[in-house]
């Protein structure tokens, strides 16, 4: 499987200067013969399994239609209060770090945090005001919300009642619980007589203070007792492991004391623990 992306209009300068070269086999004589192949094009040749090839033109097709239908969302929403959303994209556009480039493309949990929910729904508060129906950004608050259901409901199918939650801010190296997603996880999971505790690097409850204080005592009011100080304390008689951190001591433990089941919501945390039995990716299998 050799996906294309020819854009009609231009087909031939594509083929001749093509972003990736892309493979899907599982046979080296294949491998061998396409690679001398595409070699009068001077780029590096990438091997992928035969369905993730087929899976690249879904991806790669589907993208560009979330990003013409991402900046029509904008422009209706931004038109109302004078913008030139044009402006607005070309300077979005400049940034390769994080707007155009591979960082939040990458299988895991849901998006939390201070900033990305908070503006998403004031994006979706100055739609309804200007009377603009923006079904891709309210779309993106309920698949953030699916993600987190997901979880729960693969949890409770299963028979596995005493949780380690590995990692509980939104994100790693910071105790910011604003939003979290492993803060609504686990009120969701304790809500449905799950046994759950807490290890967090970061977090410390008596360090926490104003808006972030405010917004744990209100889900998880009682997270002073769910807290352990060590990976083992938490994975300890657990049934099931949720990682949401790739924190040395955490993957170290996983590997001494692995638990019946180990689901991965951040999808870096080493080849050494997926490889143990009862690993399984939130969006993947290994």
């Amino acid at each position: 499987m050799c996906p294309e992306f020819l854009r009609e209009g231009s087909g031939v300068a594509d083929f001749f200067n093509p972003p990736f070269v892309v493979v899907g086999t599982a046979d080296e004589r294949v491998t061998k013969v396409l690679t001398d192949m595409f070699a009068f094009l001077d780029r590096e040749i990438t091997v992928v399994e035969v369905r993730s090839a087929e899976a690249l033109k879904y991806a790669c097709n589907a993208f560009h239609a979330v990003k013409v239908s991402f900046a029509n969302e904008l422009a209706r929403i931004f038109r109302s209060f004078g913008v030139d959303s044009r402006e607005v994209m070309q300077v979005f556009s400049q940034d390769t770090i994080l707007n155009i480039s591979p960082a939040y493309l990458r299988p895991g949990f849901a998006f939390g945090g201070s900033c990305l929910p908070k503006d998403l729904r004031a994006l979706l508060d100055m739609a309804r005001v200007n009377v603009v129906d923006v079904p891709l950004l309210a779309g993106t608050l309920r698949t953030n919300e699916l993600v987190i259901t997901d979880v729960v409901d693969r949890l409770i199918a299963s028979p596995f009642r005493t949780i380690a939650m590995l990692g509980l801010s939104f994100k790693m190296d910071t105790d910011d619980l604003r939003e979290s997603p492993n803060v609504e996880l686990a009120e969701r999971l304790i809500g449905k007589g799950f046994d759950v505790r807490i290890y967090d690097p970061i977090v410390n409850p008596e360090r926490l203070v104003g808006s972030n204080l405010r917004h744990i005592e209100s889900r998880l009011p009682h997270l002073r007792r769910l807290l352990v100080g060590t990976p083992r304390e938490a994975l300890h008689g657990a049934d099931a492991a949720l990682v949401a951190t790739s924190d040395s001591a955490v993957i170290d433990e996983l590997q001494t004391s692995p638990p019946k089941r180990i689901l991965d919501l951040h999808g870096r945390i080493g080849a050494e623990v997926e490889t143990l039995p009862g690993y399984e990716g939130i969006g993947w299998a290994v």
